[in-house]
C-alpha cells in the first residue's frame, strides 16, 4: 500500500520560472505600421534581382578566399568553385532561378 503524502503550498516568495507574456491591448494592436498597398511595392522587380545576384556572384568568385571557404564547408577549393561556375546544376543556377 502506497502511503497518502499530503503536500503543502510552497512558502517561496519565488517567481515562476517562465515569465508570462504580456496579453496585446487595443491600442498595441491598432498602434503597428500601416502596410504598404501593393501599387507603392518596391522597385525591385525580378529581373532586377537577377541581375543584382549574377553580380554578386560574379564578383563574390573573383574575390573569394577559396582556401578558407573550402575549409570551412569541408569541401575542397575546386568543388566550392564549382558552385558558381555559370551552365552547371549548382547553387549559381539555384540563386538565379529564383527570379524567373
Amino acid at each position: 500500500m502506497i502511503p497518502n503524502i499530503k503536500r503543502s503550498l510552497s512558502s517561496s516568495p519565488s517567481p515562476p520560472l517562465t515569465p508570462k507574456k504580456p496579453k496585446p491591448t487595443k491600442s498595441s494592436i491598432t498602434a503597428t505600421t500601416p502596410k504598404k498597398s501593393p501599387s507603392a511595392s518596391s522597385s525591385w522587380t525580378n529581373e532586377k534581382k537577377s541581375a543584382f545576384v549574377k553580380r554578386l556572384v560574379e564578383t563574390g568568385y573573383k574575390s573569394m578566399d577559396w582556401r578558407l571557404l573550402a575549409e570551412e564547408t569541408q569541401t575542397t577549393e575546386e568543388q566550392c568553385k564549382n558552385q558558381l561556375k555559370p551552365g552547371r546544376s549548382n547553387l549559381r543556377k539555384t540563386l538565379l532561378e529564383m527570379f524567373k
